[in-house]
């Protein structure tokens, strides 16, 4: 049994809203719903200098991680794909001498400027439940093949039953941002990139066993509204010839909005702008160019990093209940456009990307986990204790959003008549040919504060019998005390707290009354049709 606890039937006291608006959806998936969602949607991008916090190692994993991936894992069937990625990938090197990844960082200004990993790196895979997959880092930013391969040639020999566990090898971590430490900021570009890219793969492929040789990502590089100020783009990348011939299993492009290693990005990074369906919709918009590109090539388009505000986020903005909707939202819409799978990224603060960046690290060297980690993986002097975060059920609420059966198809809903498109998210969930699940959130903001008159003025009635018809609905809900909670004690899916990995209470399904079902502001629910 999947669920522990009680089922209770409850329903939402649709009387708060004095008008009820009329939810439209298809009833049966028209030709623009997405493809089969991969169960596998909701996958996670951790960087490699803080690996063994988030994982453990072989001998001793970290059970408290594992779990909060098994959660996921048994909603869909499938456990996350892991990317071992990030800006430490790119000063990282292979010792075969060395154990688990261990960090270098500068005495003064507390930089780490080296990774180093041996053995044990690859082997720390076992650790993980069966059937868990992964992107093998390799070093693209020191400019050294010689650095690259060993990573590559040492990830075969160590990985036990690489055939099933190396999804992909990933050369780079944003190579459009790199510095002129790193390479001629004259001439690199894509041209550029591209070369060398296909220069370093065609040589490690001739010593790759032949399953591996075409399973590249290429890009993994931003997405930004001024797309002058990122060099690499998965068009782009397919018009210089990259994938001829044809070794790339899936591109991938970084998702920030915002940043908060920037004094201005990080002054727009406020919870009106983030919370907000439209500035949503405008920005991960940006992805489907790249889809396109990357299916009429045949390959897929994943989002192998993002988060909301890069550079480990930003206080009360990261590290609240509305991060676990933006999540949700962002990742549903992605979906929608049939990008195949997103890598929500966690790591801990990196003093050497930016003079000005808000974050800082721990005390005496130890983790400053980022705010926008779904859960803080063990204790630390800066973030306390070991803890889910009011995120984390962002992940439990999207895996039964996409199911067991490997068929569901995803499509984004327009807001109902007399609701502003811009704080209201709809998606429906077909499978069978049939319509089977509604996800939607409310938008408006909703804090703790707000009392009697705000639950009111925000609260959200939806008629969906029409979608409902003679079928039985039921919903489960998705709620805190506020957008601004940031105890994950208080942050509930289907009336179960998740802080320490298990569900604590009963779980609450409500039933629908008369096609008729409400939504607080800063809430979501799921809405199961049979």
């Amino acid at each position: 049994m999947l669920f522990l606890g009680f089922i209770a039937l409850l329903v939402f006291p649709t009387a708060l809203c004095a008008r009820v608006y009329v939810l439209q959806a298809p009833s049966h998936p028209p030709l623009t719903a997405s493809r089969p969602l991969s169960p596998a949607l909701t996958s996670l991008s951790v960087d490699p200098a803080f690996w063994v916090e988030f994982w453990g190692n072989e001998t001793h994993p970290n059970e408290f991680s594992m779990q909060m991936i098994k959660n996921v894992a048994q909603r869909t069937g499938e456990y996350p794909i892991i990317r071992p990625g990030g800006v430490t990938q790119d000063s990282s090197v292979f010792d075969r001498k060395a154990g688990s990844p261990t960090r270098t960082t500068d005495n003064t200004t507390g930089a780490i400027y080296r990774t180093t990993w041996g053995p044990e790196f690859y082997r720390s895979f076992d650790a993980f439940p069966k059937g868990t997959r992964f992107i093998v880092p390799l070093n693209f930013g020191n400019d050294s093949f010689e650095i690259a391969e060993s990573q590559a040639l040492a990830a075969v020999r160590y990985v036990e039953g690489w055939e099933d566990k190396i999804w992909g090898f990933e050369l780079g971590n944003e190579a459009g941002n790199y510095k002129a430490t790193q390479r001629n900021l004259s001439t690199w570009g894509p041209a550029a990139y591209v070369a060398e890219w296909k220069n370093w793969t065609s040589s490690m492929n001739a010593k790759l066993p032949r399953p591996l040789r075409t399973k590249w990502w290429a890009g993994s590089d931003g997405i930004t509204p001024a797309a002058v100020t990122v060099a690499l783009q998965t068009e782009d990348l397919l018009a210089r010839g990259i994938d001829k011939p044809p070794i790339v299993r899936e591109f991938s492009q970084h998702m920030y909005a915002y940043s908060s290693c920037r004094p201005a990005s990080a002054a727009m990074a406020t919870v009106p702008n983030i919370h907000n369906h439209t500035n949503i919709t405008a920005f991960v918009g940006l992805l489907e160019s790249k889809v396109a590109a990357a299916r009429g090539n045949a390959s897929d388009l994943v989002v192998g990093e993002f988060n909301s505000v890069s550079c480990s986020g930003k206080e009360n903005v990261t590290d609240i209940f509305g991060q676990a909707l933006w999540v949700i939202d962002t990742t549903l819409y992605a979906a929608s456009l049939n990008v195949s799978r997103v890598h929500l990224h966690q790591g801990a603060t990196l003093v050497s990307q930016s003079d000005s960046q808000i974050n800082v690290p721990g005390a005496n060297g130890t983790p400053g986990f980022s705010t926008y980690d779904l859960w803080y993986p063990v204790d630390s002097p800066l973030r306390g204790r070991r803890r889910a975060n009011p995120s984390y059920v962002s992940q439990l609420f999207l895996a039964e959003t996409v199911g067991r059966s490997r068929s569901s198809r995803l499509l984004a809903l327009s807001a109902p008549e007399g609701v502003s498109p811009d704080l209201f998210a709809g998606y429906a969930v077909y499978d069978g040919g049939a319509l089977v699940r509604l996800a939607v959130i409310n938008w408006q903001t909703f804090n703790s504060t707000m009392g009697e008159t705000g639950l009111k003025e925000t609260s959200l009635s939806l008629d969906i019998s029409g979608l409902v018809k003679r079928r039985k609905a039921n919903l489960k809900r998705l709620t805190a005390p506020g957008s601004d909670e940031k105890d994950a004690d208080f942050v509930t899916w289907a009336g179960q707290a998740w802080t320490n990995g298990t569900a604590q209470g009963n779980e609450v399904m409500e039933s629908v009354q008369d096609g008729k079902i409400g939504i607080r502001g800063s809430e979501a629910v799921l809405v199961f049709i049979k």
